[in-house]
């Protein structure tokens, strides 16, 4: 079995959910009994680590490379693109996993415009579609509709080993809540920081994200402002002992494709605080405690109902069950199982 990867999304994301997803994939099916190569155009990714039993195929770049077709160098392979692009050659089997639709949600201008012709494009001409969730399947019928012929697999994203219980000294002092990830608007970091006025007794960490923005800053009370501490990037050992150490996770997000450090936390004993995001909800259930929009009142209240002992031990062995049906094995075999549709046999 021979799949094609372009290497685009390593060169717009150094570490991300997206770059995470493939990165996971290509270390799976170099341990089964797949050829896996890897288009890497853009030359500041040269140093791409690639997992064991792949092979890196490396050209010059070319100005607005995304955006084009992936000129590949075969027609005896499966092409998977990791960021909505299609193969140069027609007779070459597609797959696409799509992430979520945030560009057409939130986006405005030309920008928003070129990321959605490219990737419906894709998304038209592929043979068969991943869904990261049904959520994004939803999304997907929502803006690009449903395209005859085409399998449509909706396979749920991974989560590492390395999220696990720790044993750990004293719990810290004072009590942190932990947040993860980017801040933009429909993430709500807003809400949180009013949230953390009412909230006097905690601290708020931010892990990821890029460092605090002019409007963040000017956002915080300065009575909040000295416990609001940025971690910037941790590697995920680090990460862990964060979500082992913190009071919970809050993750009001209006929008998500799937949410992987809903998992993280989860997978680490980290109850976790959501909004009613469709696709949180969908992956966290009912291990989730779920306040009824992002009002800065109703963060608070949800954080506080995880003060009580008995409530939060409730909610991080319902975290547990949930987190066990999460692996990037599970997510390597369903994709297996795609390429294997699409006439690809193992060997």
């Amino acid at each position: 079995m021979n799949i094609l990867f372009d290497g685009i999304v390593f060169s717009i994301q150094r570490y991300g959910g997206i770059s995470v997803y493939f990165h996971e994939l290509l270390r799976c099916l170099s341990s089964a009994n797949v050829s896996a190569d890897i288009l890497i155009e853009d030359p500041t990714c040269q140093s791409f680590e690639m997992p064991q039993g792949g092979n890196l195929l490396s050209r010059d770049a070319r100005i607005l490379e995304r955006y084009r077709l992936c000129r590949v160098h075969t027609a005896s392979a499966i092409f998977h693109s990791s960021y909505y692009r299609r193969p140069s050659i027609n007779s070459i089997p597609s797959v696409v996993t799509v992430h979520d639709f945030v560009y057409e949600r939130y986006a405005r201008g030309p920008k928003r415009w070129v990321h959605m012709h490219q990737k419906h494009a894709a998304i038209r001409a592929a043979q068969a579609v991943i869904c990261i969730s049904e959520s994004t399947r939803q999304d997907m019928l929502e803006f690009v509709g449903e395209i005859p012929g085409q399998a449509v697999h909706v396979i749920h994203n991974g989560v590492s080993d390395v999220f696990c219980p720790l044993s750990l000294s004293a719990a810290p002092v004072p009590p942190y809540v932990l947040y993860v990830g980017e801040r933009r608007g429909y993430k709500n970091f807003m809400q949180l920081l009013a949230a953390m006025e009412l909230l006097p007794d905690l601290e708020l960490h931010c892990v990821g994200g890029g460092a605090l923005r002019a409007e963040e800053l000017a956002a915080m009370p300065v009575g909040t402002k000295r416990r609001i501490k940025h971690l910037g990037f941790v590697t995920d050992e680090a990460l862990n002992e964060h979500y082992n150490r913190a009071l919970c996770l809050v993750y009001p997000s209006s929008y998500e494709g799937f949410g992987i450090p809903v998992v993280e936390a989860m997978r680490a004993g980290c109850p976790v605080v959501s909004t009613q995001c469709k696709a949180i909800m969908e992956v966290g259930g009912d291990a989730l405690t779920v306040a009824a929009d992002a009002d800065p009142r109703a963060l608070a209240d949800s954080v506080l109902r995880l003060a009580s002992v008995e409530y939060r031990n409730q909610m991080v062995s319902k975290g547990f069950e949930v987190s066990k049906h999460f692996s990037w094995d599970k997510t390597h075999e369903g994709t297996l199982a795609v390429y294997k549709s699409l006439g690809a046999s193992p060997g």
